[in-house]
């Protein structure tokens, strides 16, 4: 359920990705270089926060008791 967001997230973040941000100084970065890059920030924040709640609580991580059930189920287990 959590996975979904993740990705559309990181997508969105690697649209705003500006190369060589950390190595241009503050007082050289263009008004849109430095939005874009926020932007990325924050949609990148966003897809990791995402990505932690997946793990913890979606069932298609292999450690966890749902994947285990619906494999035991898909391959006709009791």
């Amino acid at each position: 359920m959590y996975l979904g967001p993740a990705f559309l997230f990181a997508a969105f973040a690697s649209l705003f990705y500006v190369p060589g941000f950390l190595d241009t100084p503050l007082g050289m970065l263009t008004s849109r270089q430095l939005i874009s890059e926020g932007l990325f920030s924050i949609f990148a924040l966003i897809a990791l926060a995402s990505l932690a709640r997946s793990i913890e609580c979606d069932p298609v991580w292999p450690w966890r008791p749902g994947f285990r059930r619906l494999l035991n189920m898909l391959l006709g287990r009791t």
